[in-house]
């Protein structure tokens, strides 16, 4: 008798495990959402209905929040704006709402800002920086700010 992708599910091998999270209907994906392997998970993220993303906001592994951030309807974004990892509020600060960017301008990391500085308004950026200067200039902004080694920080 053939095991079937669903009762591979639970597999002991986190590879077979992947194999099925990467094909198996979605519906049966909730199943797998707190599986022990983070490539599991990442790719239960991927595939998964949006839906049952805001249970995997705090994965413990930031591949996978990142992944959640990257897919999750936008109105759960907010509740990952500190997460700890870069990538995962990059990601964030590339999709929230613009209403929530001014709250992550003043990110410890200089590509977390750069990300907001590319979205936002550009009186908010004046603000950011210091500066005065015509909206007309924002992508030369951007520009010299990606540049700035001493902004890198």
């Amino acid at each position: 008798m053939k095991k079937t992708d669903f009762e591979l599910i639970n597999d002991k091998n986190p590879n077979v495990r992947y194999e099925v999270a990467e094909r198996i209907n979605i519906e049966h994906l909730p199943k797998m959402m707190n599986d022990e392997n983070y490539y599991v998970r990442y790719q239960v993220a991927k595939r998964i209905d949006p839906k049952y993303l805001p249970k995997m906001m705090k994965d413990e592994e930031s591949g996978v929040r990142w992944q959640v951030a990257e897919r999750i309807n936008i109105e759960h974004l907010p509740k990952m704006m500190n997460d700890e990892d870069l990538a995962v509020r990059c990601q964030v600060a590339e999709r929230i709402g613009v209403e929530h960017l001014p709250k992550m301008m003043n990110d410890e990391n200089y590509s977390v800002r750069l990300q907001v500085a590319k979205r936002i308004d550009p009186k908010f950026l004046g603000e950011m920086f210091g500066v005065d200067f015509d909206p007309e200039y924002q992508a030369g902004l951007i520009r010299i700010l990606s540049e700035r080694e001493d902004l890198k920080k």
